[in-house]
C-alpha cells in the first residue's frame, strides 16, 4: 500500500495571499468597468428612445466577463474555505462569491436581451428596468474592488496571524536549490530523471489536490463557456427565415438560388453561374434609406463577391432586382440580390452571406460589425421534364418556384385573324363592340389561341413582381412544332377572360405535331394540343 504525506491545502492560499487579492482586484476592476458600459448604454438607450444596438453583444457582454466571473467564485470559495479552517473573518468571502454567483446569471439574462435585440426592439419601459437593474449591479462592485486592492497592495498579512501557518510549512532553501545538467551520458539516465519528475509531479499534485481540483474545474469550465460563446456571440450564424437587425433595418433571408438558367429555361450565360438570395427589409427607423450592396458580401473560395444589377431582368420568377430603391421608413420591401460566380471553384452546397453593419478603427486597426448568414441554395442547372398532359389535363405547377399555381388548356385554334367582342363604357353608358387582332405578316407570324384557366398564385415572387412585369405566357410558355420551337408574344386583349392569344412562327400552321411547353426555370410541362 502507497502512503503518502500531504501538506495541508491552504498553504498555497497563504504563501499567495497578497497576489490572490491583487488578482481579484483586477478583476473586480474589470467586470465594474464592462457593467458601467451596460448602464450606459441602457441609460442612451432610454434618453435616446428606440435606439438601436450599436455594437455586437459581445461588445458589452464578453466571453472574458463569464470566464473571470467563475474565477472570481472559485477564489472567493476557496478564501472561505481557507479562513474557515483557520478560523478568521470570512464575511468578505461569502459576499463576493454569493453576489459573483448571482452576477454570473444576471448577465447571462443582459446576454439573452442584448442577442434578442438582432430581431426585435426593446420598449421604453423595459430599458429603464434594465438599466436600474445594472445600476444596482454595478454598486456592490465598487467596496468589492477597494477591499481587494488593499489586501492585494497594503494589507499586512500578520494582521490575520498566518506567521505559525507559514512556519508549519517547513520551506527551505532546498526547494529552490540548482542541480547540474550533464550533456552525453547513456539516455537511461535521461529516462531515469524524466521518470522521476513525473513521479514527483505527480506526488505534488496529490499533495495539492485542492488546489488542482478547483483549477482543473476552472478549465472545464473556461472550456465549456468558450464552446457556447463560440456558436452564440462570436461565430453565431442566422439561418434562413431567422431575422435580425442591421443597418437600421429589420432583415430577413428568405430563400437562396444557385443557377445558370433565367426564368424561362435559357442558360444566360456560357461558364457563369449566379447565386439569387432572396430578402426581406422591413425599415423601422424614422428615416428612408437605400442599401449599400457594398455590405452584402457573399464569401466564397475565390474571395468576395458583391452584388451586380446587371442580371436582375433575368430572375423575375425569384423576386425584384434591387437597384437602389428608396425603402421608405414604416414599409417593408422583398428584393433579391444577385452574386456573379465566374468561377467554377465558387459552386458549393454551402454559402456564407455577411452582412456588414458598422466599420470601426480602432487603434489602428479595422473592426467590422456584421451578421453572418448561412446559405443552402437550392440548385437547378438543367431542365427536368416533370409530365406530358393532354388538352382539358389540370397542370399543376407546384414543383416549381410558381408553387400553387396550375393551368388547364382546354382548346386551341390556329388562324392569322382573331376576331372578339369587348363591352366599352363611358360612364353608365355600355356598348357592345367588335375588334380585331391580325398576325404580324411582317415576322411571318400567326396566331394560337388558347381557351382554358390560368391560376397564378399571389404568393409567389412572380405575382408580386411589379418591376419586370410580363405575362405568364410571355415568360414561361414556347411553342414547339415538328420538334423545332417558337417563341410566343403574349397580344391577349385586357378584356379577354379565360382566353389567350398568342403569336407564334407561321410554320407552326401547317404543322403535324405541335405542343404547348410551360417551361418554368429548370421545369418543364408539356400539353399536347396537335
Amino acid at each position: 500500500m502507497l502512503q503518502l504525506i500531504l501538506k495541508k491545502p491552504y498553504a498555497f492560499l497563504i504563501k499567495s495571499f497578497r497576489l490572490i487579492h491583487l488578482i481579484l482586484a483586477v478583476m473586480i476592476g474589470f467586470l465594474l468597468y464592462k457593467t458601467y458600459n451596460i448602464y450606459t448604454f441602457f441609460n442612451r438607450f432610454v434618453n435616446n428612445i428606440y435606439s438601436a444596438l450599436d455594437a455586437l453583444p459581445s461588445e458589452y457582454i464578453s466571453v472574458f466577463m463569464f470566464l473571470i466571473t467563475v474565477i472570481i467564485v472559485s477564489f472567493s470559495l476557496a478564501m472561505y474555505l481557507l479562513m474557515k479552517q483557520k478560523k478568521k473573518p470570512k464575511f468578505f468571502y461569502v459576499f463576493t462569491c454569493s453576489y459573483y454567483l448571482i452576477y454570473f446569471f444576471v448577465i447571462i439574462y443582459y446576454f439573452s436581451v442584448f442577442k434578442s435585440m438582432d430581431t426585435k426592439t426593446l420598449s421604453i419601459f423595459n430599458a429603464m428596468v434594465l438599466r436600474d437593474i445594472s445600476l444596482i449591479l454595478l454598486l456592490p462592485q465598487i467596496p468589492l474592488f477597494v477591499v481587494s486592492l488593499i489586501r492585494g497592495v497594503g494589507f499586512d498579512i500578520r494582521k490575520f496571524n498566518f506567521s505559525k501557518d507559514l512556519r508549519e510549512l517547513d520551506l527551505s532553501e532546498k526547494d529552490s536549490e540548482e542541480f547540474e545538467f550533464v550533456m552525453g551520458i547513456d539516455s537511461y539516465v535521461y529516462l531515469r530523471y524524466f521518470r522521476k519528475r513525473i513521479r514527483e509531479l505527480r506526488y505534488y499534485v496529490l499533495e495539492n489536490k485542492f488546489i488542482f481540483s478547483i483549477l482543473f474545474g476552472l478549465l472545464g469550465g473556461i472550456f465549456l463557456i468558450i464552446i457556447i460563446a463560440n456558436y452564440t456571440i462570436f461565430n453565431r450564424s442566422y439561418k434562413v427565415n431567422q431575422s435580425f437587425i442591421a443597418n437600421n433595418m429589420r432583415i430577413q433571408v428568405n430563400n437562396s438560388y444557385l443557377t445558370n438558367l433565367d426564368f424561362g429555361g435559357n442558360v444566360i450565360e456560357k461558364d457563369k453561374n449566379f447565386l439569387v438570395v432572396n430578402l426581406t427589409f422591413t425599415n423601422n427607423s424614422g428615416t428612408s434609406t437605400v442599401l449599400d450592396l457594398t455590405n452584402y458580401v457573399l464569401q466564397t473560395k475565390s474571395g468576395k463577391i458583391y452584388p451586380t444589377l446587371d442580371y436582375n431582368k433575368y430572375f423575375v420568377d425569384l423576386g425584384a432586382g434591387y437597384s437602389k430603391e428608396r425603402i421608405v421608413a414604416g414599409t417593408t420591401s422583398n428584393y433579391i440580390l444577385v452574386y456573379e460566380l465566374k468561377n467554377k471553384e465558387d459552386l458549393k452546397d454551402k454559402y456564407k452571406l455577411d452582412v456588414i453593419n458598422s466599420v470601426e478603427y480602432r487603434a489602428g486597426s479595422l473592426n467590422t460589425n456584421k451578421k453572418r448568414i448561412g446559405l443552402k441554395p437550392e440548385k437547378s442547372f438543367e431542365i427536368k421534364n416533370v409530365g406530358t398532359y393532354k388538352l382539358k389535363d389540370k397542370v399543376e405547377l407546384d414543383k416549381s418556384v410558381l408553387n400553387d399555381s396550375d393551368f388547364t388548356l382546354n382548346e386551341y385554334e390556329n388562324k392569322s385573324t382573331f376576331t372578339y367582342n369587348y363591352e366599352a363604357c363611358i360612364r353608365s353608358n355600355c356598348t357592345e363592340m367588335v375588334d380585331v387582332i391580325n398576325a404580324d405578316a411582317t415576322n411571318n407570324s400567326t396566331l394560337v389561341i388558347l381557351k382554358g384557366v390560368l391560376e397564378i398564385s399571389n404568393d409567389t415572387a412572380f405575382a408580386k413582381n411589379r418591376k419586370y412585369s410580363s405575362s405568364f405566357f410571355d415568360a414561361f410558355v414556347k411553342v414547339k412544332y415538328d420538334d423545332k420551337l417558337s417563341n410566343v408574344k403574349d397580344v391577349t386583349p385586357t378584356s379577354l377572360k379565360d382566353e389567350y392569344v398568342l403569336e407564334v412562327n407561321k410554320d407552326v400552321e401547317n404543322a403535324s405535331k405541335v405542343d404547348v411547353l410551360v417551361i418554368v426555370r429548370d421545369k418543364k410541362y408539356t400539353i399536347n394540343i396537335r
